[in-house]
């Protein structure tokens, strides 16, 4: 049976080759797909730009479909993507009425009722590698799906059956590796990009801002689970193999910390592989800090181990707000210490932020400026906060008023949704605006700190960024790109 992923985001660099990296792919339908491939059947994947001309995107799906012809089409979405795929799929299914639409994806996860529109026909709740091959299995048989834990399926009368989910996959090492090679068609890799692993899923913390609280509540069973350092390494092999010029690799976990005696011994197998190839891979990777987390041990470790940079949620400044709206327990003399003990071994040092949380002042806001000030991290990504339907801080928002319903996706993490005296939207779009250079003045070259401050200006503006990406491709660009890069 022939089986063709839809994926869609909105920062593609083209319509021909959307994705920049291999640190871009999604990992969900990649898994799917391989595991499907493992019982016989084809898959192809069509990666959408949902910043692109629609024409662009229907001609492509036009395309694609007459040529591959698949029985089932699979698509994913985050909230931010789902407006953009229901259009999709509503085109597809008014085109081609005889496919077999599904939707799966934490947005579909946590908002059935409303994903499962006129035009889709199924649903998947969670991880969705072997109800897919259940799926594909009956259809493949001309049997009209039935009885597929995790999926609800919508049925010729237009009933719903909502079969029960299954238990989180505990054994992560039985899957294949994720399906790369759907992905290379669509990518025209930048300078310096890097390859990505998935380490484990799931998370045990419960960040009000975060989807993972409510996704661990959707099955029984282990929630949190990591891959053996024995499969990760052989992935990893792989890969060296397969992209012998690719020497970064960034783990996705929520954090490497979660296990310290699992993490001990992935870091002595990734100082073991390195040392029996010629050039050393160096990594990347999440890092949440807690009690077990702040030991000058670990750092050593991740030294040996050729770790080149670590990723901090701080998400807020204040001490205040951080324990009591996003629920991350920690002091700013623990950041300080991990910054410090990272630093100390020659680790960089990436800080997440948030601008805008409910409840939070001006006041507040200074605080995350003058913590960032303080630690001068080598990069940062700071968003304003969005309330994701699904999530306790979206349910507290509508609950205290800050907001009426789900707000418009296009100001995700870019306009302020929530407004106070203490905070107006006028003073958090100002603040986002102004980030870089109240973190790095004095500590950065001027013309440096205003070219970020112009980039951020850019990137958060939906037609000024599909510009700026449109001219970086340019031949001459990507020539003096190259030039400076190989210096």
């Amino acid at each position: 049976m022939k089986i063709l992923f839809v994926y869609s985001f909105e920062d593609a660099q083209s319509v021909s080759k959307p994705i920049r990296s291999w640190s871009d792919i999604q990992f969900g339908i990649s898994y799917i797909s391989s595991v499907l491939k493992a019982h016989g059947h084809q898959t192809q994947l069509l990666v959408l730009g949902s910043n692109n001309n629609w024409r662009n995107n229907e001609k492509l799906v036009r395309t694609t479909l007459y040529v591959f012809d698949p029985q089932v089409i699979c698509f994913t979405a985050v909230a931010s993507q789902y407006t953009f795929i229901k259009k999709t799929a509503g085109f597809i299914k008014n085109q081609w009425p005889d496919k077999f639409l599904i939707i799966g994806g934490v947005h579909a996860t946590l908002n059935p009722s409303e994903v499962l529109s006129d035009f889709i026909d199924a649903l998947c709740i969670g991880e969705g590698e072997h109800p897919m091959v259940e799926l594909c299995g009956q259809l493949e048989k001309k049997h009209f799906p039935r009885e597929i834990a995790n999926l609800w399926i919508k049925s010729p009368d237009g009933s719903v059956e909502k079969s029960p989910t299954r238990p989180f996959l505990e054994k992560l090492d039985s899957l294949p590796f994720p399906d790369r090679a759907m992905w290379k068609p669509w990518m025209k890799e930048q300078l310096g990009a890097e390859l990505s692993v998935l380490l484990g899923r799931g998370c045990p913390y419960n960040c009000t801002y975060c989807c993972n609280h409510a996704v661990r509540k959707i099955a029984t069973g282990k929630y949190v689970r990591t891959r053996s350092p024995e499969n990760i390494i052989k992935e990893i092999t792989f890969l060296h193999d397969e992209f012998p010029t690719q020497k970064r690799i960034y783990f996705e976990v929520e954090s490497i910390t979660l296990d310290k005696p699992w993490l001990i011994e992935l870091l002595a197998k990734l100082e073991e592989f390195n040392s029996t190839i010629d050039n050393s891979i160096s990594y990347g990777c999440n890092f949440r800090i807690s009690p077990q987390s702040i030991d000058e041990n670990i750092f050593t470790l991740l030294e040996k181990a050729n770790f080149y940079k670590i990723n901090i949620g701080l998400e807020a400044g204040s001490e205040r707000i951080r324990r009591e709206v996003v629920k991350r327990n920690y002091s700013n003399k623990n950041f300080l210490d991990v910054v410090s003990m990272a630093r100390k071994h020659g680790l960089k040092i990436w800080v997440f932020n948030m601008i805008g949380l409910p409840g939070e002042t001006y006041d507040d806001h200074m605080e995350t400026v003058l913590l960032n000030r303080q630690c001068q991290p080598d990069a940062h990504y700071t968003g304003i906060f969005f309330p994701y339907p699904g999530t306790d801080l979206y349910n507290t928002c509508i609950e205290k008023g800050f907001i009426n319903s789900a707000s418009d996706i296009r100001m995700e993490r870019t306009h302020a949704v929530i407004d106070s005296p203490d905070f107006t939207k006028t003073q958090i779009q100002n603040a986002h605006t102004w980030f870089n250079y109240r973190v790095y003045k004095g500590h950065r070259p001027l013309w440096q700190i205003l070219i970020q401050t112009t980039m951020v200006k850019i990137y958060f503006n939906s037609t000024a960024n599909f510009l700026f990406r449109r001219f970086v491709q340019l031949p001459i660009i990507n020539h003096i790109r190259s030039k400076l890069v190989n210096r």
